[in-house]
């Protein structure tokens, strides 16, 4: 009888099992990938590498990203879950799921490559990998697998990513309060520029063109990918991007910095540097006037302890000596801010007609310079020439 009994529960505990097995199996059978990305990078160099990315949205779409270094960046979205299925082919081809979870080199390594593998499916369940400078037996032929896989969606059409709208926020322990927004408009871009530090509060209108050009800056910096840097440091800056695409996408982070104006925000202090004023006295200037291709007019002014020394090279190559003082430098410099050149990049050509530099003491620069293609730039030119010439004959005679 006790041998019946423990015959009939052995029975049923197999029976118990096997349904459960089958369970298991069936969901396993029935598992669906809803994420995926892959990355692999030199350690030394973010910009040269590959990541790809796919994702489920809340709204159902597929987000693909392919990040194949700037400017081969690319990031859409697509309906067709069909991705999904061919990835889990992928999986399964390479056995991605007997991967270990972390691979390290025996020997220590610097400057090598790093790599990581993630993925999940509707269950819930996720697989991770990564490692640096060491790799399952047959990474390499998975990782020439995936990137020739998402070759077909390099091509795929999509709408031109454009910034509508740009925000950089930022305020520091001396209570320096700073924003600059730019939004693109039909015909020009409004800035709104507010720096405590330069006591400056304005709205310029400007090119849609600057827009493209921070686009760039974004995707060269890899905005995108906040740094999370953190201190309780008493000199901590705390700075906002809020970036806005025509395609509906949003770039919004705030971040701390112990040192203000340096890192991440550094390009982008850079670029809006363009519309604040000079600030601090002149130390040097130079002006260089092409008349022919063969034939130029060059000043110089350079401080030379408290005084200042000027050279002038006229068209025909004769050099001529002059001095100056701090007083006639102020001059100087009211006269080219009189000009009405804002405080610049490095805007000047090397086939320009004329390119007109300043140094000030503040570590201030303005580097301007044009062609006169056209009859209103032709004549801007040409006054600044006459006044220039004009101002420094005194010095000269």
């Amino acid at each position: 009888m006790k041998k019946s009994i423990l015959l009939l529960a052995f029975l049923a505990l197999m029976v118990s099992c096997n349904a459960q097995n089958n369970n298991n199996s069936k969901n396993m059978k029935t598992e669906r990938l809803t994420y995926f990305s892959f990355g692999h990078h030199n350690t030394m160099r973010i910009d040269i590498g590959e990541k790809y990315k796919v994702e489920t949205m809340k709204d159902g779409r597929i987000h693909i990203v392919i990040d194949e270094g700037f400017p081969k960046e690319k990031e859409f979205y697509i309906e067709d879950t069909t991705i999904f299925v061919e990835l889990q082919a992928l999986v399964k081809e390479f056995k991605m799921d007997r991967y270990k979870e972390d691979y390290q080199p025996r020997m220590r390594i610097f400057d090598g490559d790093s790599w990581s593998l993630y993925y999940k499916y509707d269950s819930r369940r996720s697989v991770s990998s990564g490692g640096y400078m060491a790799w399952p037996n047959n990474y390499h032929e998975a990782h020439q697998a995936i990137s020739e896989y998402f070759q077909k969606w390099r091509d795929y059409p999509i709408q031109a990513k454009e910034i509508d709208l740009f925000q950089y926020t930022c305020k520091n322990n001396q209570g320096r309060d700073i924003e600059y927004r730019m939004e693109r408009g039909e015909q020009e871009a409004k800035l709104f520029i507010r720096n405590a530090e330069y006591d400056t509060d304005k709205e310029v209108a400007v090119s849609n063109d600057y827009l493209t050009e921070l686009q760039e800056l974004v995707n060269i910096y890899r905005l995108k990918e906040a740094y999370d840097r953190t201190t309780d440091d008493d000199s901590t800056s705390v700075y906002r991007f809020f970036i806005c695409y025509n395609t509906g996408d949003t770039i919004d982070f705030t971040n701390y910095y112990t040192t203000f104006g340096s890192g991440q925000t550094a390009p982008f202090l850079s670029f809006f540097d363009h519309w604040l004023p000079v600030r601090g006295d002149l130390v040097r200037f130079e002006y260089n006037y092409r008349v022919t291709d063969f034939r130029e007019i060059k000043y110089y002014v350079i401080k030379d302890d408290e005084d200042f020394s000027l050279s002038y090279y006229d068209d025909r190559g004769q050099h001529h000596e002059g001095k100056m003082d701090k007083e006639d430098v102020l001059k100087l410099q009211k006269l080219v801010e009189s000009f009405g050149l804002d405080k610049a990049k490095n805007k000047f050509k090397g086939n320009s007609t004329w390119h007109l530099f300043t140094d000030y003491d503040s570590k201030d620069i303005a580097r301007l310079g044009g062609r006169g293609d056209d009859e209103a730039s032709a004549e801007k030119v040409q006054h600044i020439f006459d006044a220039l010439t004009a101002f420094f004959a005194p010095y000269l005679q």
